[in-house]
């Protein structure tokens, strides 16, 4: 629980109890990281609604972007932009074209390069445009892509630290790297899946009395398993391929991943169901 607290703590700029450090058990606790997901992803809900509700005279067509830009500033707000600044920073680092030591040594400069500020735009200019689309298609699969896309970019995070090794000799994502094991990926796999599937169904369990069609569940289900499967796919090419860039992961690339595996989740929302209707 400890572990969990300071892995919560670590990771957002959520209020929390102060606990002792301890680094083992800070590492071991990353197979919770989907958990510190669906705390995120409850509050960018939360806001959302709150955001409808005090503006619900305004138009359809003028509240959709104003809440799309409520969820992306409430994001960066909850996680202090710390995957973002290590977006920037890898973008920096790996598109310098340098050795592997040089562009280590970018990535840990703490000034942002053209890289990295092209990077961060065109990453909101995307995310903006996804949530819209996806809104645009369906409501209810937008407020589906809320809880969940922070969940699922949190599980690419362990898969990245299951399989790959740390560039450098110490670092604070070095301690998430040497304790993230495959038992603990299988953990965060079920919690990652399970949460995916069942809040699908939540809502037709509390509130109605409604029996889904089975085809519908299994078809459904069927999707959710594709999309996270191409995903973890996703994160162990990425991961293999930074590989051979810079010589293993740096917590800036963890960061980078969680970010561009969530805008990969919203895409494939968008577009993988085409495929079953």
């Amino acid at each position: 629980m400890k572990g969990f607290l300071s892995l919560l703590s670590f990771m957002t700029r959520i209020p929390m109890p102060k606990t002792d450090y301890d680094e083992e058990k800070l590492g071991k606790s990353m197979k919770y990281f989907p958990v510190v997901g669906i705390i995120v992803g409850f509050i960018l809900l939360f806001f959302s609604i709150v955001f409808t509700f005090i503006f619900k005279n305004l138009n359809y067509s003028a509240i959709v972007p104003l809440m799309i830009i409520v969820v992306i500033l409430t994001d960066l707000i909850t996680t202090g932009a710390l995957h973002l600044d290590g977006l920037a920073d890898t973008f920096d680092g790996i598109f310098s074209y340098r050795s592997k030591h040089k562009m280590l040594e970018i990535m840990k400069d703490s000034r942002l390069g053209s890289n990295g500020a092209l990077a961060l735009i065109l990453y909101f200019l995307l995310k903006f445009v996804l949530f819209y689309s996806l809104i645009i298609e369906s409501r209810e699969g937008a407020i589906y892509a809320i809880i969940t896309y922070p969940v699922v970019s949190r599980f690419c995070s362990v898969v990245s630290c299951t399989f790959s090794s740390y560039a450098r000799g110490n670092g604070m994502g070095k301690t998430f790297v040497d304790n993230t094991t495959s038992s603990g990926l299988l953990i965060a796999t079920i919690i990652t899946l399970v949460y995916t599937i069942g809040i699908i169904f939540v809502p037709f369990m509390l509130f109605t009395n409604y029996h889904l069609p089975i085809q519908f569940m299994m078809k459904t289900i069927f999707i959710i398993v594709i999309i996270i499967g191409l995903l973890g796919l996703f994160a162990y090419a990425f991961s293999k391929l930074i590989e051979r860039k810079i010589g293993g992961i740096t917590g800036d690339t963890l960061g980078a991943l969680l970010e561009i595996s969530s805008l990969i989740y919203i895409f494939l929302l968008l577009v993988i169901p085409t495929f079953f209707i």
